[in-house]
């Protein structure tokens, strides 16, 4: 009684020699056939012919194709390969019980590669399998990559990116490994089909979308404080004075001087944005203007316009406040910190404390 045994190999670089070798096997097996035939899919047609010098020649001899079948048989015994973009389908047909697996199992060995045991533990169909997770990684990389940046920040935003580009590379390497090549030349190489370059772009495609969104925050973090505009509570006529004192009083100087009691407080320490803090201050010098000023902390984003600096002045016992300040709404995000910084103009350093958005 017959036997049919079907095997199905995941796609894989076939090198000539490798070719040559299973050529050579069938021709063994099928000595004095005449119903042998090979068969290369070519961008003018199918080529087929029982010789494959001829069919290389019709074929124009390319030096790398994606497919290539060959059949043979000779009584009851027949033969099948075929290697397409994805699977390779191998079929042994005969009456001697021992020829169907024994042969089959001579030409994956002629097949096999370096990394035959992960093919055996991976499916057969490994290209198709990475085909559609390369299209779900990158929805779920370009919804990761705009939810970070609108809830969280750049620094997310970016982290996201990079996360889901090695996502998208290693898959993509994987679907690369797992496609047929054929090389019908000693120094042919596998060339790059439209839909590798395409993975390619969407690749890139996470990163350019994190750097359009997340740009202007990373250029505003690193600008400096604007000045405050005219209608600003509390701020000194002295327009010009107070410009210049602004470069003193945007970071703590080494040679300044600050004095153990000096300290600023709000209450409560910790809100809601758009609802008021009220700050206190005491150890300042009896007199002395204090810029106050809201800066972002970490794991906040605090534009230009939502920055409030207002000039207030210490009574005769150095004390500021009670002050009313009202982080504005579009500040982002939940559990941020906001930093309140009092700077005296003189010689005494500034003091900040801390303001948590729920």
């Amino acid at each position: 009684m017959a036997r049919e045994v079907p095997r199905e190999l995941s796609g894989r670089t076939i090198r000539k020699d490798q070719l040559e070798d299973l050529v050579e096997v069938v021709e063994r097996e099928f000595p004095s056939s005449s119903e042998r035939k090979y068969s290369i899919a070519g961008e003018d047609g199918v080529h087929k012919d029982i010789s494959f010098e001829t069919v290389m020649k019709a074929a124009g001899r390319p030096a790398v194709v994606d497919n290539l079948t060959i059949s043979d048989r000779d009584g009851d015994k027949s033969f099948t390969f075929e290697a397409k973009r994805g699977l390779i389908k191998i079929k042994a047909e005969g009456g001697e019980r021992h020829f169907p697996v024994g042969f089959c199992e001579e030409v994956q060995g002629i097949l096999r590669t370096r990394t035959s045991r992960l093919r055996r533990i991976l499916p057969a169909r490994m290209r198709f399998l990475t085909h559609w997770c390369l299209a779900v990684e990158t929805v779920m990389a370009l919804t990761a990559i705009l939810t970070t940046s609108i809830l969280v920040g750049w620094v997310s935003a970016v982290s996201s990116a990079c996360a889901s580009v090695a996502a998208l590379l290693i898959t993509w390497i994987a679907r690369r490994h797992f496609t047929t090549y054929i090389l019908l030349k000693d120094d042919a190489r596998e060339p790059w089909k439209r839909t590798e370059k395409l993975a390619l772009i969407g690749m890139s495609v996470p990163v350019i979308v994190a750097l359009i969104v997340n740009g202007p925050n990373w250029v505003k973090n690193d600008e400096a404080p604007a000045t405050p505009k005219s209608g600003s509570i509390g701020q000194s006529s002295h327009s010009a004075e107070a410009t210049a004192s602004r470069a003193a009083t945007s970071s703590l100087s080494r040679d300044t001087q600050r004095s153990p009691l000096t300290k600023v407080e709000v209450e409560p320490p910790v809100g809601p944005v758009g609802e008021p803090f009220v700050l206190t201050g005491k150890g300042f010098e009896p007199g002395a203007d204090v810029w106050v000023e809201l800066v972002a902390g970490p794991g906040t984003t605090l534009s230009k316009d939502k920055a409030e600096r207002r000039l207030v002045r210490a009574n005769d016992k150095g004390e500021i406040g009670p002050e009313k300040i009202t982080v504005g709404r579009g500040v982002c995000c939940s559990r941020g910190t906001i930093r309140v910084v009092a700077s005296p103009e003189g010689k005494m350093a500034a003091v900040e404390t801390t303001y948590t958005l729920e």
